[in-house]
């Protein structure tokens, strides 16, 4: 199933560092998938307890909202991390969030500061690292879910 997911990811990042765009019709397979996890199973997709898993969704939307509401990423990107927040759930997504923040953030000043100011910048790929890498550390036995 992770390796499903990852495929998946990989491919909104792809679309979205090819295109500055994410369609609706590339995110329904994956909401499919996690809104049915947690009706069917009463967890998200990978064992997070449903509460944790409609938790996630909102934390890790929540930062790319704001910035869609602020017209810096498009509504997309809010879309892309509120699925993989529910497949995951709040520890993961708590990592994950941080990580595409800090990561998006700092490459986003690299861009101002080189004066590259009308240039647009994709998000899903810095989403997904912070995904791989949280995924990554709870992996390590670290207790984060």
């Amino acid at each position: 199933m992770m390796l499903g997911v990852l495929f998946w990811a990989v491919a909104v990042a792809w679309f979205d560092l090819s295109t500055r765009r994410i369609p609706n019709l590339l995110l329904l397979p994956g909401m499919v998938v996690a809104a049915l996890a947690v009706m069917v199973t009463q967890a998200g997709l990978f064992g997070a307890a449903w509460p944790s898993a409609l938790g996630g969704m909102a934390l890790a939307m929540a930062p790319w909202l704001w910035g869609y509401r602020l017209g810096h990423v498009g509504a997309g990107d809010a879309k892309f991390a509120a699925i993989l927040g529910l497949m995951f759930g709040v520890p993961v997504a708590l990592v994950a969030t941080l990580v595409a923040m800090a990561a998006f953030g700092l490459l986003s000043l690299i861009w101002v500061r080189a004066g590259w100011k009308g240039l647009r910048l994709p998000v899903a790929p810095w989403i997904v690292l912070g995904f791989a890498v949280a995924v990554v550390r709870d992996q390590d036995g670290l207790g984060l879910t």
